[in-house]
């Protein structure tokens, strides 16, 4: 497995700071983000509106006519990230299956009027979101997976990157467990496809802790020849926990790391592991 030199994990620099209320913490992490907390440990991120928003069943005839009409308006990226949740939907309807089959005419037929810019279109269009009551499902069809989240997320950051042999995704998201304005957790889904085969769990082990070094202390809840689950914590003041997920799966590596303060992952340690076991790739 070729090692790359993309840090894409989770480097934290913690800061006591006044940006934001008397006694908050914040954290930068090693991409630029930033994440305040606050005494009773909820989190906070920047003011960016995401652009990605949960397609649910309802108001399929607002959605079907939103990707015709972002299209047309030449925004096509988006165009397509509605049409893909509306195709990821659960066929729970005879409405939901006129809409999959109005979106799949939809696609057919730009690809067609398109050709080759479709193609790059539809590469930028790899995470979708459907939403079926409480449960948020993020799908990503560039590094396939899909992951469960329930209750009430956002997704804060979706990046992308790809050379000739090589492709990786990265996705943030903020988990409410509980009602509140920030965040009971914070998600990151690294996800990475090379040009050979991962050998082995322990092989994509120390391509992470290479490519992306920490000081956290870990403890090893999980493990097999192609899967590692660890519980962490970060040695610094703010002592934030979390879970871990390690994945090898054919020439693809997933890291998915959930984090909280101390007191939360005590009170939502299971829903943090129901969300790292809905982990699933084809």
């Amino acid at each position: 497995m070729k090692r790359v030199l993309l840090v894409i994990c989770l480097f934290f620099v913690y800061i006591t700071t006044y940006a934001q209320m008397p006694d908050w913490a914040m954290m930068v992490d090693k991409e630029g983000n930033t994440y305040y907390f606050d005494k009773s440990g909820k989190i906070y991120t920047d003011d960016t509106q995401s652009a990605y928003k949960p397609v649910s069943k309802d108001a399929l005839e607002y959605y079907t006519s939103k990707v015709k009409s972002l299209w047309k308006a030449g925004n096509r990226t988006q165009s397509l990230v509605i049409a893909k949740s509306i195709l990821a939907l659960k066929e729970s309807s005879m409405n939901v299956v006129k809409a999959k089959k109005d979106m799949s005419a939809f696609m057919r037929d730009m690809q067609m009027k398109q050709g080759r810019r479709f193609v790059d279109i539809n590469n930028d269009a790899w995470l979708y979101l459907t939403r079926e009551d409480t449960t948020m499902y993020v799908f990503n069809d560039k590094v396939p997976y899909i992951v469960t989240l329930q209750g009430n997320a956002d997704i804060i950051a979706a990046k992308s990157v790809d050379s000739l042999q090589y492709s990786s995704t990265v996705m943030k998201a903020g988990i409410r467990f509980s009602e509140t304005n920030g965040y009971d957790a914070i998600i990151t889904v690294v996800a990475e496809s090379f040009a050979d085969t991962i050998e082995s769990i322990h092989v994509l082990q120390q391509h992470w802790r290479t490519i992306a070094f920490d000081t956290y202390e870990r403890e090893l809840l999980k493990y097999s020849d192609s899967m590692a689950v660890y519980s962490f914590v970060t040695q610094d003041n703010v002592q934030l926990k979390g879970m871990e997920l390690l994945l090898a799966k054919e020439n693809r590596g997933y890291c998915v790391r959930i984090f909280t303060t101390k007191e939360r992952y005590e009170l939502y340690k299971g829903a943090i592991m129901a969300i790292i076991n809905s982990f699933a790739t084809p």
